[in-house]
């Protein structure tokens, strides 16, 4: 069987496919949904992973964040959507 290759989001993906980005404060649970252009625009296509270090959390300014794409507000899922454990880098 052959083992699926897993590939980082990157930011030109989600502009392509119109999906903002989720982010999530570990500190405090404060959580926003970010457009994605703007970042795109900033940071070029780089990963979720290479742009989390420069958010900080508006509500207690803690920096460990948790980034995903928004499936939820695109209308890619239904029901509730809940933040999981982080994800291995």
């Amino acid at each position: 069987m052959r083992k699926a290759s897993v590939k980082p989001v990157r930011l030109g993906w989600l502009v392509e496919r119109r999906l903002n980005l989720w982010v999530w404060c570990e500190g405090c649970s404060h959580h926003k949904v970010v457009p994605t252009e703007p970042l795109h625009e900033k940071f070029g296509n780089a990963t979720i992973y290479e742009v989390k270090h420069k958010f900080r959390c508006a509500q207690c300014g803690g920096r460990e964040i948790f980034l995903r794409p928004d499936w939820h507000g695109a209308g890619w899922t239904r029901g509730v959507v809940s933040k999981h454990d982080k994800l291995p880098e």
